[in-house]
């Protein structure tokens, strides 16, 4: 038995020795990390709308605000930064409202500066790649906390990109730009959204009456602040529908703990104003949610039940 073991033990001691030489440096490590991280879709209709409940001062209240990150090649990114100017409670959002620009992100490990570092680069549209062996317009570098990564300096001309200032599995917060006119160091807080797929049918048919309706399908939202209008065919009604997963601020009330919920919106524009018909909440990690108020019903989820795996 004892020459066994020994046997076993110098078997596995190339391994141990072979893997030593291996290792990589914690930079390198990180480098995946954020790249794991980066990609997706972040808002900051939260920050908005904890704004306005809070009362802060116009002069310091962030725009909405919403950027789109996509993979291009291993650890290089586009990203789509888009600024929303204008409320849904006053008016529909339309293209004119929206502002955008475009950059494209590379990551690397700086094993020098001990560091992760992100090189911003301006960019159009499409995204083209062969600026990336000039100096950039910015770079981050980035460095681990407990749960995120944050920027341990910027330098170069960050203004008017999205310059990180952390990132975590569901957040990115990006530096405020001196000249926005915004008087707060507080940086866009964003949080990631995730995608979902809603329709609504008039009349809300329920409890397997036989009845004619109308759907109007298919319209794709995301969770943090996603909206989307309908007019009806008979009464002409203007239907608005939101989808937010509050991640709350402050407490609905002093000494109370408020939990993080998922809030579905059923709206409308009226000849007398903007009015809510009412809302449904749940957990703020669910798939699909849905209201029905019998002269209306709305759904919307991640997963059609078209593809759903069928269980008990």
């Amino acid at each position: 038995m004892k020459n066994i073991l020994t046997f076993i033990i110098l078997l596995t001691l190339p391994v141990l020795v072979n893997s030593q030489g291996e290792d990589s440096t914690k930079f390198e490590r990180d480098e995946m990390i954020i790249s794991e991280f980066l990609p997706g879709l972040y808002s900051n209709y939260n920050q908005v709308y904890f704004n306005n409940r809070s009362k802060v001062p116009d002069e310091e209240r962030h725009q909405r605000r919403e950027i789109e990150i996509k993979e291009i090649e291993t650890n290089i990114f586009s990203v789509s930064d888009t600024f929303i100017n204008a409320n849904i409670f006053e008016k529909s959002i339309t293209s004119e409202d929206k502002q955008t620009t475009h950059a494209v992100i590379m990551v690397e490990a700086n094993n020098i500066e001990k560091a992760v570092q992100i090189d911003i680069y301006k960019s159009d549209e499409n995204y083209t790649l062969n600026r990336l062996d000039k100096k950039p317009a910015c770079t981050v570098m980035m460095i681990r906390g407990a749960e995120e990564f944050y920027a341990r300096e910027h330098t170069g001309q960050c203004n008017g990109l999205a310059n990180i200032s952390s990132l975590s599995e569901k957040h990115l917060f990006t530096q405020m730009n001196e000249d926005s006119g915004i008087k707060t160091n507080i940086p866009y807080k964003l949080n990631q959204a995730r995608a979902f797929q809603c329709y609504v049918d008039i009349p809300g048919v329920s409890g397997g009456r036989d009845l004619p309706y109308k759907r109007y399908e298919p319209f794709y939202i995301h969770d943090q602040g996603g909206t989307f209008e309908i007019m009806t065919d008979y009464e002409k009604r203007n239907l608005v529908f939101r989808l937010v997963r509050v991640d709350w601020e402050l407490n609905n009330h002093i000494g109370v703990f408020t939990r993080d919920v998922m809030v579905l919106y059923a709206e409308e524009r009226t000849d007398d104003g903007y009015i809510i018909n009412g809302y449904t909440f749940t957990e703020p990690d669910i798939t699909r949610v849905g209201i029905n108020f019998k002269w209306m019903l709305v759904s919307c989820f991640m997963e059609s039940n078209k593809f759903a795996t069928p269980f008990m």
